[in-house]
């Protein structure tokens, strides 16, 4: 298996998902990403306001995983106030959250970026040893995931992902807060 992926759709990328054990866990820290299979589905939730998605199969992936006790977990670091993609990010986590994974929240306003966590940085934790940290240019573009291979960026990782959770709310708490 390689150790850098620049397509998010790649088999092999989908495997660290579909292959899970015990948990994944996710940090994301930027107010805008920019992922070309969203588009559309951004453009249609600009005009309308609403976000009309069936269950897809990363939805029934979630569901098998959670059903199966493993622990899906995600937190964003979001700014207030909300940038339009955050918006549709949030209306879009209540699919993934339905379907089991446990997204949650760490409101900021602007300027008070939590100090013990990274900014613009993202990464994926997979089984509680497998990390990859997430590349975006400065639009939100994704670059390439690459495995983190030395103990210490893999420990520091580990702490975020505390550190976030301890912090956080979940979404469908934040959700009532900005409805």
């Amino acid at each position: 298996m390689t150790d850098r992926f620049t397509d998010l759709d790649s088999d092999e990328w989908m495997a660290l998902f579909t292959s899970v054990q015990s948990s994944w866990f996710r940090l994301e820290t930027l107010q805008v990403y920019d992922v070309g299979y969203e588009n559309e589905e951004f453009e249609t939730f600009l005009r309308t306001g609403q976000l009309d998605r069936e269950i897809g199969p990363w939805q029934q992936m979630i569901s098998t995983h959670t059903h199966g006790g493993r622990q899906l977990r995600r937190v964003h670091v979001i700014e207030e106030p909300l940038t339009d993609y955050l918006r549709y990010e949030l209306a879009a986590y209540q699919h993934n959250g339905r379907a089991g994974e446990d997204i949650r929240i760490i409101p900021v306003r602007h300027g008070q970026w939590p100090s013990n966590l990274p900014q613009n940085f993202d990464f994926w934790m997979f089984d509680d040893s497998d990390v990859w940290t997430m590349t975006y240019d400065d639009a939100g573009r994704f670059i390439a995931a690459e495995r983190a291979t030395d103990t210490h960026t893999v420990n520091q990782c580990r702490e975020w992902r505390d550190v976030a959770l301890a912090h956080s709310i979940p979404h469908t708490d934040y959700a009532v807060h900005v409805a």
